[in-house]
């Protein structure tokens, strides 16, 4: 049987993303694919959806997931990183720093905002990842990209050190916010420790090791653990598709109330489209009222995961 779903694993601090990536391929039968959702850089643990087979059709819903991280950031040290893996550039006395002070600057990020991408960064510039260039002593301008912080929340302030929660969206770096916050205090700051405690529908709570994963497959187990695709897209909302219309759905016709079991959704979006047995089909795109023919339907697959 292939294997089709996403793992819930939990990174430890250390190794690369692509690492633990390849050590779930090592797991796997040949030629079965894998790739995680969401890189957590090397000093940073916590959840990173493993997807596997063809569960990685999943990718763009996943990275589109709002993410929680739980953060240490240190006021008072600036780095070349904006984390504390990096070479100090400037340090000096933060002064006391309450929680409610802190609280304070927090808010001041919450919404919707715009940051720029540290040269530390996987983005790529002309081909080359930035943090390569960085490495090789070349900057490169970056432009502001749209971002937006839902939640954030001061949890413990003990001297320069803070810990805070945020809930953020796609392209938001912590190490930058970091850096923000401590820029906004006046002495600066920088990231010292980050966990990931979710991201979309998977928590932290319910990862799971690499070693725990590997015990699995050396018993013939990983299927167990895996996320099925239906649920690792919980984060969207669901619409049943009635038996007779699972084949013209498959071959790209979009359906209407007569096709699907469910209301339609409130807005414009996207929705999971599952069958009878509640396994994904495809997602679909919502075809607001002003946009549809005569007679069409009211959701168009957008990517088919049934064959």
């Amino acid at each position: 049987m292939k294997l089709a779903g996403v793992l819930n694993l939990r990174k430890e601090a250390g190794p690369t993303s692509h690492d633990v990536v390849a050590a779930v391929r090592r797991l796997l039968p040949r030629r079965t694919k894998v790739g995680h959702a969401g890189t957590l850089d090397p000093m940073a643990e916590g959840v990173l959806p493993v997807c596997l087979g063809a569960a990685t059709k999943l990718f763009p819903y996943l990275l589109e997931c709002r993410k929680t991280y739980r953060a240490v950031m240190r006021f008072g040290r600036v780095t070349d990183t904006q984390d504390a893996t990096g070479q100090t550039l400037s340090e000096t006395d933060p002064g006391e720093i309450s929680l409610a002070r802190a609280q304070g600057l927090l808010d001041a990020f919450a919404g919707r905002g715009a940051q720029r991408p540290p040269m530390y960064s996987a983005l790529k510039v002309g081909g080359t990842r930035l943090h390569e260039l960085a490495r090789a002593g070349v900057e490169v301008e970056r432009g502001s990209r749209p971002i937006e912080i839902f939640h954030i929340q001061a949890l413990e302030a003990a001297g320069p050190r803070l810990t805070f929660e945020v809930t953020c969206s796609r392209g938001t770096y912590i190490r930058s916010l970091c850096h923000d916050v401590g820029a906004l205090h006046g002495a600066g700051g920088c990231l010292e420790a980050l966990t990931r405690t979710a991201l979309g529908p998977f928590r932290l709570g319910e990862s799971i090791s690499l070693e725990a994963a590997g015990g699995l497959a050396q018993e013939g187990r990983l299927e167990e653990a895996l996320v099925r695709p239906a649920e690792a897209l919980a984060h969207m909302p669901a619409l049943g598709v009635r038996p007779e219309a699972e084949e013209r759905l498959l071959h790209g016709a979009s359906l209407g109330a007569r096709d699907l079991v469910g209301e339609e959704p409130a807005g414009a979006g996207k929705v999971r489209l599952l069958s009878a047995a509640g396994e994904l089909l495809a997602v679909g795109r919502l075809i607001p009222p002003e946009g549809r023919r005569a007679g069409q339907g009211w959701v168009a697959p957008e990517r088919v995961f049934a064959a």
